[in-house]
């Protein structure tokens, strides 16, 4: 522990990912730590982070595994007799269930290792697959309508809902140009309190790289 209170400590663990020209030119690979190299989170925080980010994760510690939920197109032999909720019934990607010929797709597009061997090491890679996954997964698109749901619950003006959408999401507050464009996309689609508004710019919040890629 004192070893890594040390290292959380140093100036090298705590660098932004961003650098500049000159250090570039100096340490092109990084050697020299003049950075920290960027991150893209893991498949099962992906899901997590989607979860609580839309208000829905349970925080439970233990109990029963969740069965796969499987979709229309996982068919084949040994399938479950039923699928288990779309939404994990809410829970921690550590209690879902593993069924080695129905796995979940969104693990598997985010290099989440296939339990047929063991594997060292995950691969982090960055592919269309996973932009897709984003856009079209029925689960993403549930968590951003209950996004929607929970940023409209509370009467407070547009302004301050996207300034807590952004600090839900990246942790930080939005910039000018932003706000700017949100307000004018939510002022595009009419109705001020539009549910499918909302959610559709909570969907595009989770599709932002800054989402699962840790600067």
């Amino acid at each position: 522990k004192e070893m890594h209170r040390l290292m959380l400590h140093s100036a090298a663990y705590r660098m932004q990912s961003r650098s500049t020209p000159e250090a570039d030119r100096v340490d092109p690979t990084n050697a020299l730590l003049h950075r920290t190299n960027v991150r893209r989170l893991e498949a099962e925080a992906v899901r997590d982070a989607l979860l609580a980010v839309s208000g829905v994760l349970d925080p439970r510690q233990g109990g029963s595994s969740v069965p796969p939920y499987l979709s229309p197109f996982m068919d084949g032999r040994g399938r479950p007799a039923k699928s288990g909720p779309l939404d994990g019934d809410r829970r921690r990607s550590l209690y879902l269930q593993v069924r080695r010929n129905f796995l979940n797709p969104m693990f598997l597009v985010f290099d989440s290792p296939v339990p047929f061997s063991t594997m060292g090491r995950r691969h982090a890679s960055n592919v269309p697959a996973q932009a897709l996954t984003l856009l079209n997964d029925p689960l993403v698109l549930l968590l951003a309508d209950a996004w929607a749901g929970r940023i409209l619950a509370d009467d407070v003006p547009d302004r301050v809902r996207i300034e807590r959408l952004y600090e839900q999401a990246f942790g930080r507050p939005p910039e000018e140009v932003e706000l700017a464009r949100c307000e004018a996309y939510l002022a595009g689609r009419g109705e001020p309190r539009d549910r499918a508004a909302w959610a559709d710019l909570c969907h595009a919040l989770f599709n932002v790289k800054e989402f699962v890629y840790v600067d």
